[in-house]
């Protein structure tokens, strides 16, 4: 057992971190303690914290990245099982995340329209498997899409080429509010139609 110098509680050895200058072998803090004083130090001086952290980054950009990737590929399931606890557990905040993003960057389509064919033509038959599966889950939005489609193709609806929302010129989107009104629809951009989907929850 050792006593702590801070908070005067014995705890046992395995409660200190190594300090091989002390005569035990051990911190004189327990690290209950030293947390807690770092994390004022850290409170106090957050934003020099912020801004060396920020430089160091930048300076160190390509090792810091090679180790992220090793460290990712050394542990891939353990970061994928993760991942998929975090998302089932902060789902609206995402949401709410990838909703602010479609706000603030209303050029997003057209930046990552290359990339997006690329990954599209690279990944060709999961996207084919992943469509047929959307398609059997989504049948009524589906009609409505198809009936939407040759009502524009045949002439009996125009598609006009200004988004109703935000007037953008572009060729819009069909939106519906209703899918069992499949002619009943508003016509918006990819930014804005984005932006009426059910995970923008702020919206």
């Amino acid at each position: 057992m050792k006593e702590c110098r801070c908070c005067k509680t014995q705890k046992n050895h395995h409660e200190f971190d190594v300090r091989l200058r002390n005569s035990d072998g051990l911190y004189s803090y327990c690290k209950l303690c030293v947390k807690h004083k770092n994390k004022i130090k850290y409170e106090k001086n957050k934003i020099s914290y912020l801004e060396k952290n920020k430089e160091y980054k930048e300076i160190n950009r390509e090792f810091l990245n090679e180790q992220s990737k090793e460290y990712y590929y050394r542990n891939r399931e353990k970061q994928l099982k993760n991942r998929e606890e975090y998302r089932k557990k902060n789902k609206e905040k995402i949401s709410i995340k990838e909703a602010l993003k479609r706000i603030s960057d209303v050029d997003r389509f057209e930046k990552n329209r290359k990339r997006h064919l690329f990954w599209s033509k690279e990944n060709r038959e999961y996207l084919n498997e992943w469509q047929r599966n959307w398609y059997q889950k989504n049948k009524e939005k589906r009609r409505s899409h198809v009936i939407l489609n040759r009502a524009v193709n045949s002439g009996k609806i125009m598609r006009p080429n200004n988004c109703s929302q935000c007037n953008k010129e572009c060729k819009p989107d069909g939106h519906h509010a209703n899918y069992s009104k499949p002619l009943d629809v508003i016509w918006l951009c990819r930014a804005c139609h984005s932006r009426k989907s059910p995970r923008t929850v702020i919206i």
